[in-house]
């Protein structure tokens, strides 16, 4: 019950921002039960923009989870896409994020730019990890299929560009 009030505290700050132009974003009904590998990592709910603008930053807030026997040597390159009209994938190398590491269940804020000459549209947001330590190969991620993009890429929201 504490951890559910913390929960509804941190989305509730973060939709009080600035321009209270954001989502929140629960994910925790799109994971398996049982993870490929024994290890799962997610993003258990995120916080982003609903329309973000070319030419500009966007931040996301992720809620990132690591469940399971986790190796503690592992590194992780996390990559962002805003897959629509255009296509964009950002890599956020593993000595920039704490993704899988031991335990891991916090919040995590990434700002990206947009390209100024992506097209108006409706763009999904997705991600995936890479093993940093094993010449970059995709780590399976624990969501339901439904998700799953292309690439290795699970869609977590989606946002509406427009024109600068």
């Amino acid at each position: 019950m504490k951890f559910l009030a913390v929960f509804i505290l941190l989305i509730g700050s973060f939709a009080c921002g600035s321009n209270g132009n954001r989502q929140d974003i629960d994910l925790s009904d799109q994971v398996v039960e049982s993870p490929v590998d024994g290890v799962g990592h997610y993003v258990y709910a995120l916080n982003l923009p609903e329309t973000i603008t070319a030419g500009e930053k966007f931040e996301v807030q992720m809620e990132w989870r690591t469940v399971g026997s986790v190796d503690p040597n592992a590194r992780y390159t996390m990559d962002v896409t805003l897959a629509g009209p255009a296509t964009k994938v950002y890599s956020v190398p593993s000595g920039a994020n704490t993704v899988g590491e031991l335990h891991l269940a916090n919040w995590l804020s990434y700002r990206f730019d947009v390209p100024a000459d992506f097209s108006p549209g409706t763009y999904m947001v997705g991600v995936r990890l890479r093993d940093a330590n094993r010449d970059l190969q995709e780590v399976p991620l624990g969501y339901k299929e439904s998700l799953n993009m292309s690439d290795g890429f699970y869609r977590l929201g989606s946002v509406d560009l427009v024109a600068e």
